[in-house]
């Protein structure tokens, strides 16, 4: 007798991606939630408060996610504790299976050298953090879109 699973999929399982937001400011992480959570293609979202929790996670989720080319979407602001997000941006590029996470690093500076830092250090994007919750949502959108597939 066959019998069919009741078993649910989980968020990962329905979507092989999820966005990953690390600030350590919680005003900040709200904007950036409510922000993702309007985009046209919703996915999970999965919030830190320091870099070094980034990298915890993705260790503990990258077996999971072995048969996908781009496994998060990171957003990183540059000023959290432990770890901050150029020091997160340099530890995920070491690791040579992580070398396509798109990673967006939010600044409150207007400091160039810290930018090309960034980028020469592997962010894919180094921008002012926006103030208000439409320019959030505008900046995602423009960045994002490149790396989210169509549902299946």
């Amino acid at each position: 007798m066959n019998q069919l699973s009741e078993k649910q999929p989980t968020e990962d399982e329905l979507y092989p991606i999820c966005y990953v937001v690390a600030d350590d400011d919680p005003e900040e992480l709200f904007l950036m939630r409510t922000a993702l959570q309007q985009q046209e293609r919703q996915l999970p979202i999965r919030e830190f408060y320091d870099g070094q929790h980034v990298i915890d996670y993705l260790h503990q989720n990258s077996a999971i996610r072995e048969d996908e080319d781009t496994h998060w979407l990171l957003v990183l602001d540059m000023q959290m504790p432990r770890l901050n997000g150029l020091e997160t941006i340099k530890a995920i590029r070491k690791n040579p299976d992580w070398d396509t996470i798109p990673i967006l690093l939010f600044t409150d500076e207007q400091d160039q050298t810290l930018i090309y830092e960034a980028i020469a250090s592997g962010a894919n994007g180094c921008v002012t953090k926006p103030v208000q919750l439409e320019d959030y949502r505008q900046l995602f959108d423009d960045f994002f879109k490149p790396y989210l597939r169509d549902p299946q």
